[in-house]
């Protein structure tokens, strides 16, 4: 009781606008989150190797399949959903972000973390976090179905599309990248607006600075902060090899990947042969 009353008149750090960055694994989203901590952002203190806020994880293991198997779409709305799905996913989102944002400071004006399955549960977020801005990073989904970072279908394939995950195949992982991008483009677009920001990871790599600039500022960020993440990135973010692997493929093996996935493709601009 004494702790309730404390906390009520002590002042409260604003939790209501983060910066989030989700994308499906392996699409390079540990280069951003060094980027905003060296232009000064808070992105957490347990964190794993890869820079993921790892506050988090409990919520996503144990809320993304129960939603996605009422939903089978990461675009929905949480009012919808199941009284016991909503509440617990709420509940496990609060405590989620209480643990997570204990050491942000009150005077802390940029703040967010990374985490790339968090773009599964975008709706709860927002709900909780009324001027939520997320980062979208897409890397074309024929590399990423010869990547060997396969955890999200591992852990929900059979949850979004209600069938086994018969192996790790790139048809399969190519058919997860295509839907679950699609779909949270489609409900940040419409829910977000502005504050939906969407880069391709190889227009990030060829050009870091110009890249982050443009859509941080677009989406209202400060342009000198903008510069700011844009320098620090431009530092440390480079070409890999692995961008356009896919082309070694045999032609039907590549054929097969782009038919899967072609609408998603076209729409994030990737050529089709």
């Amino acid at each position: 009781m004494l702790n309730r009353i404390i906390g009520k008149l002590l002042p409260r750090v604003d939790t209501s606008s983060p910066l989030l960055i989700g994308a499906t694994g392996g699409s390079g989203t540990r280069a951003l989150h060094g980027a905003l901590k060296e232009a000064g952002f808070f992105v957490g203190t347990r964190l794993n190797h890869a820079g993921d806020a790892m506050d988090f994880e409990p919520f996503l293991d144990a809320s993304i399949n129960p939603v996605l198997r009422e939903t089978r779409s990461l675009d929905y709305a949480v009012e919808t959903l199941s009284d016991g799905v909503r509440s617990s996913a709420t509940d496990a989102f609060r405590d989620a972000l209480r643990h997570y944002t204990k050491e942000l400071s009150k005077n802390q004006t940029h703040w967010g973390w990374k985490n790339p399955r968090s773009m599964y549960v975008l709706p709860f977020v927002s709900a909780e976090c009324p001027g939520l801005r997320f980062l979208h990073l897409v890397r074309d989904g024929r590399d990423m179905a010869l990547s060997d970072n396969q955890n999200q279908p591992n852990k929900h394939y059979d949850a979004l599309f209600g069938e086994s995950y018969s192996g790790e195949s790139p048809e399969n992982a190519i058919r997860l990248w295509a839907a679950a991008n699609a779909q949270v483009a489609d409900w940040g677009e419409r829910e977000l607006g502005k504050r939906y920001m969407r880069i391709r990871f190889e227009d990030l790599c060829e050009s870091p600075k110009t890249t982050l600039v443009a859509v941080l500022t677009e989406a209202g960020f400060d342009p000198i902060l903008a510069g700011r993440v844009g320098t620090a990135a431009e530092a440390v973010i480079r070409m890999p090899d692995s961008v356009g692997r896919w082309r070694g493929l045999p032609e039907e093996e590549k054929r097969r990947l782009t038919e899967i996935a072609a609408a998603t493709l076209h729409r994030f601009g990737y050529e089709q042969q």
